[in-house]
């Protein structure tokens, strides 16, 4: 089982998004499970949207990153992707708790106790350097950095690399990174934000997701990507390159 982490903690930046179609990719390759670490809960809202919010409180990733709740507690089963459901109350949680590492110990646990069901995981994560943030990037095998053309994209950047090293050091453990460039156009500002970006050598730079109209329209309704569109194949290319990332030995990652 491998963890991608999806992060970056400037806001808009196409974390959701791409954690969306990333595991709808990923789920042709093989069992994948999401986990929604962000008190907005778009994740959530996309794979959950009949749920009531009374439900999600009662089963959500809150309650396991406190241990009071077993993952077989909070999962709900999908037709092809199963998730753990985030929540507002989410926010309530650095109050609560005042060791981050006791937060990721019991994530990691509870990831690990199902590695044997689930081939890959999705962890979307928030918009700022949270405790949720921290103990995503502990759990994962790749942390894929979405990266859109904003004047603040390269700065957003080096306060997620800081993050990174910072959980690197807290539990001594390295971790993969790859940046994602997303919603680029053709404009020599966009270019140039996009070199800048190249150049950070030690951390590569997978191929473009497409700046398109109907990804922002189907992720609105809840929809998947429809099959053999653009968007639909970049996605497809992206799960490829994800996989080739965390499980270099897979030589053969597409399933069916």
């Amino acid at each position: 089982m491998k963890v991608v982490t999806v992060s970056n903690i400037k806001g808009g930046s196409a974390k959701s998004t791409t954690a969306i179609h990333l595991a709808d990719s990923l789920s042709r390759r093989g069992k994948t499970l999401v986990i929604d670490m962000d008190m907005q809960a778009d994740l959530t809202d996309f794979f959950l949207p009949h749920h009531s919010t009374e439900a999600i409180e009662e089963k959500n990733v809150m309650s396991l990153l406190l241990g009071r709740s077993k993952i077989e507690d909070v999962l709900i089963k999908g037709k092809t992707i199963d998730i753990i459901p985030s929540t507002l109350t989410l926010s309530k949680l650095v109050r609560i708790a005042e060791d981050p590492f006791f937060l990721s110990q019991n994530l990691k646990k509870a990831i690990d106790s199902v590695s044997k069901e689930y081939s890959y995981v999705v962890i979307d994560t928030p918009g700022s350097a949270k405790y949720e943030l921290t103990s995503a990037l502990y759990c994962a095998n790749l942390v894929l950095i979405p990266v859109t053309p904003s004047k603040w994209a390269i700065r957003a950047v080096n306060l997620l690399l800081d993050e990174i090293s910072q959980t690197e050091s807290l539990f001594s453990a390295s971790k993969k990174s790859a940046f994602l460039p997303c919603l680029f156009g053709t404009s020599k500002k966009h270019r140039e934000i996009l070199e800048r970006l190249r150049s950070i050598e030690e951390i590569p730079t997978l191929n473009e997701i497409p700046k398109s109209e109907s990804i922002k329209t189907k992720t609105e309704k809840h929809e998947f990507l429809k099959k053999d569109s653009n968007p639909w194949h970049a996605f497809d290319v992206l799960a490829d390159e994800v996989i080739r990332i965390v499980d270099p030995e897979n030589r053969f990652p597409f399933l069916g």
